[in-house]
């Protein structure tokens, strides 16, 4: 519709894989909400197994080859917003990752505002955003389902990330960080006047 503005965010792909991780992937959120359960270092997943679309080496899957698959973001680790934004992830598809950037890349870009979240420590990019929508508070949210009891698990069991599982996940994010770089790096100057 002409009339409807349409907004999104980014997060930088690595910090977004990993912080997922420790939030729904490390002990998933429907078992740490469970009163008798303790997490520990014995019962978490590795991070070295979150690599793939759904998180953890788990198979992908789709419901059937006319509509969209499975995927939920909060379980992915791998090129997350190129699979998001192209919609075209459905292994069963055969649709090669390059070509789902380059749809993902164009429907992105027809969004009228990505918010870049790493931006939103700037206060100049907060101010702009709150003055274009004509709002204060965008930085007031509210609490996602189970995130006070990953919080203390993962204070409790703190996530230690290797170079080289960050270097993995790297690697396999590169279309994310390419898609992630070409929305983000025209604000590094800190010229957020036409937002």
């Amino acid at each position: 519709k002409e009339d409807t503005f349409y907004v999104t965010h980014l997060r930088e792909p690595i910090d977004r894989s990993i912080s997922h991780f420790k939030y729904n992937g490390r002990w998933p959120c429907k078992t740490l909400v469970k009163g008798d359960f303790v997490p520990t270092e014995e019962n978490a997943f590795k991070l070295e197994s979150w690599n793939g679309t759904n998180g953890h080496d788990r198979k992908d899957s789709c419901k059937n080859h006319r509509t969209a698959s499975s995927f939920s973001l909060g379980d992915c680790a791998v090129n997350c917003y190129t699979q998001w934004f192209g919609g075209l992830n459905c292994p069963r598809w055969q649709v090669p990752m390059e070509q789902q950037y380059e749809v993902a890349m164009s429907k992105l870009l027809k969004y009228n505002l990505v918010v870049v979240i790493e931006k939103l420590r700037d206060p100049r990019y907060v101010q702009a955003i709150e003055d274009f929508f004509g709002v204060k508070g965008i930085l007031e949210r509210g609490v996602p389902f189970c995130e006070r009891k990953s919080h203390k698990a993962n204070q409790e069991n703190p996530l230690i990330v290797r170079n080289e599982t960050r270097h993995k996940l790297t690697e396999l994010n590169r279309l994310d960080l390419k898609l992630y770089h070409e929305i983000s790096d025209c604000l590094d100057g800190g010229n957020y006047g036409n937002i």
